[in-house]
Order: C-alpha cells, then structure tokens, then sequence
C-alpha cells in the first residue's frame, strides 16, 4: 500500500489558499481521457468496490468568518472490477443522465442506470463533478463514547472528478492509472467518461474547496467525523457493508478563541476492506 499521512492533529492557518482544480500537484498525469468502453456483455459482472480511507490531515482553520475542521480523503476501488462512470445530453442545453458501466468477465459491459447527478464547478474547477459520491458528517459522541447515530453537520462539497489519482493497494489492478482528470470534460462536454481502476484512489486534499465543516459554534468536546461513499446508492459494488469509516477528534478552544483539532481515535483502511475479497 502506498504510504499514507499520518492522521494527526492540529495545524492552524488563517490565510486563504487559491485552487485551480482538482488535485493538481501529486497525481499521476500519464493517462488521458479513456475511450467508453463498447461490446455487448459476456459472462458474469466484475463489480468495483467503492471505500473510503480514514480522513486524513485534519486541521482547524480560521477563515475570516469563523472556525472551519479541514481534512484530506481518499476514495479506493478495492474490487476486482473497475468504477466506469458515464454521463451524456443531446444537446449544452439539456440535463445530463448518468450511467454506470459494469465490464463482465467474458468481455463487454452492461451499462445500467444510475441516479448519480453532474455537477459543473463553479468554485473553480473547470470540469465536471458527480455530485456526493463521497460524504462527510461531523457528529458529537456522548458521555458512554457513543456517536451520535444521525444529524450533525455535513460538508459542502460540489462533487468529485473521478479518476486514478495514486495507486492505493499493492498488487490489485493496473500498474499504470488508466483514468485521467480529461474524463471529466470542459462545460460544453456531451459525454462524461470517468472511472478508478482496482487498487487506485481518488485523493482529496484538504485544501480543495468543500474538503471541510463549519465549527464556529460547536461546543468543546469529541467527535466523530465520518465519511462514507455513495451515501445515495448510485451504483452497483460488491457490497456497501465496507462504505463508510471515520475518525475520533477532539475539538477544543484555546486561548483567544482559537479551536484545535485533535485525532483520537482511526476507524477502518481500505487496505482492511480490501483484505476481506
């Protein structure tokens, strides 16, 4: 597996940072845009295995109007089958309809319908998103350590770009990434291919817009910041029992108001996931 940063504590910082676009320094920039894969489908499905890591970096940052916990995620296909994402219009004017691709052993792929929306950036990411593949709540944890089981606050991502940001697991899927950020098109794009091969990630970095929750006003106290793919059920994996893990923070205020962010506690790898199959 590829080494991961460690998820620990505190940084502040109280100026603003300018992003471009989605991962722009670190991923692997040797794949294009991939062809839609074409064929009638033989054989039985090969189905991807959508899984969180841990979110990692986390911080506190004040933005000007309040205190904010940052943090960096990665999405991991830990199936045998790759994630292909689809998304087309007749026309600019119209809305998109997503579809996913499900490559069979035998050859070809069925393509099924999805629910997945697209999403342009409008926060200054010049391609397309598919909106909440990846979710974040940050919820209190009781006096008997016990997360609370709904509610809390959630981050306000625009979506992701899909593609094969790193190599996440040693041994599974192509040695090269496959699927470059060109899938995910400029705005007058008819046609979306995005997709993660087996053993790759989909990296976030704390820096990118959304990659955050507002806690200005949030009591002292412990946490737990949960992340969870395909919150909405958009497509078909191997199983969605592996689709969410967290980590336990400590938020507390120091002198002058400042707010750290301590990690406590790390809730289950992709690695860990990746095992069971």
């Amino acid at each position: 597996m590829r080494p991961r940063r460690m998820a620990v504590v505190v940084a502040l910082a109280t100026f603003p940072l300018l992003v471009t676009g989605c991962q722009d320094d670190g991923s692997d920039d040797t794949a294009t845009a991939r062809p839609r894969p074409t064929g009638s489908p033989v054989g039985a499905p090969v189905l991807p295995d959508l899984v969180p890591e841990p979110p990692v970096d986390v911080h506190t940052k004040d933005n000007g109007d309040g205190w904010q916990i940052e943090f960096s995620s990665v999405l991991v296909n830990v199936g045998e089958g790759e994630f292909l994402l689809f998304a087309d219009r007749p026309t600019a004017d119209d809305p998109w309809v997503a579809t996913q691709g499900i490559a069979h052993d035998g050859g070809g792929v069925e393509v099924v319908p999805s629910g997945a929306e697209v999403e342009w950036g409008g926060d200054g990411h010049d391609h397309w998103h598919v909106r909440r593949v990846v979710t974040y709540r940050l919820v209190p944890i009781d006096d008997s350590g016990t997360p609370a089981p709904d509610g809390g606050r959630t981050d306000t991502k625009v979506g992701f770009c899909i593609y094969d940001f790193g190599r996440e697991l040693d041994g599974v899927g192509p040695d090269d990434a496959v699927f470059g950020r060109e899938g995910c098109q400029p705005e007058d794009a008819l046609s979306l291919t995005m997709g993660l091969s087996p053993g790759w990630g989909d990296t976030y970095e704390w820096n990118l817009p959304g990659q955050s929750i507002d806690v200005t006003d949030l009591p002292d106290g412990p946490y737990r910041l949960w992340t969870e793919a395909d919150e909405g059920g958009h497509f078909a994996e191997v199983t969605t029992d592996n689709n969410t893990t967290w980590v336990d923070v400590e938020l507390t205020t120091a002198g002058g108001g400042a707010r750290t962010a301590v990690v406590t506690a790390v809730g289950p790898t992709a690695e860990a996931a990746g095992n069971t199959h």
